[in-house]
């Protein structure tokens, strides 16, 4: 019995000091796992800064088209607004407030 206790006693100092000396898998994981979410992350950033500079560049594009236009639908637009708003009951000084033409260019429009 005596010997028993002893050989388990030894098989489990053993055991402990090889706990001790053998590396931690879970670490290696753990420092797996944190490289690749530090490299996600900073792909992340970079795409968001891609996408970010292409809105620009669609809203810049979509600009340039805006004031290619064919300027009598421009007019048209205006005029029909410009109509709507006398039709409501604004004075021109009021009309020429809110779209920034001149009282003559609206006496011209309205005539």
């Amino acid at each position: 019995m005596g010997f028993t206790i002893t050989i388990l006693l030894f098989t489990s100092i053993i055991l402990f000091t090889i706990s001790f000396v053998k590396k931690d898998r879970n670490k290696e994981v753990e420092k797996q796992i944190e490289n690749f979410s530090i490299t996600l992350m900073q792909e992340i950033y970079q795409l968001k800064k891609k996408i970010k500079v292409l809105e620009e560049e669609i809203l810049i594009g979509q600009d340039e088209r805006y004031f290619t236009n064919n300027q009598d639908s421009f007019i048209t637009y205006d005029r029909d607004k410009i109509l709507a708003l006398y039709e409501d009951g604004h004075s021109l000084e009021e009309i020429e407030q809110m779209t920034g033409l001149s009282i003559e260019k609206l006496n011209e429009i309205l005539g």
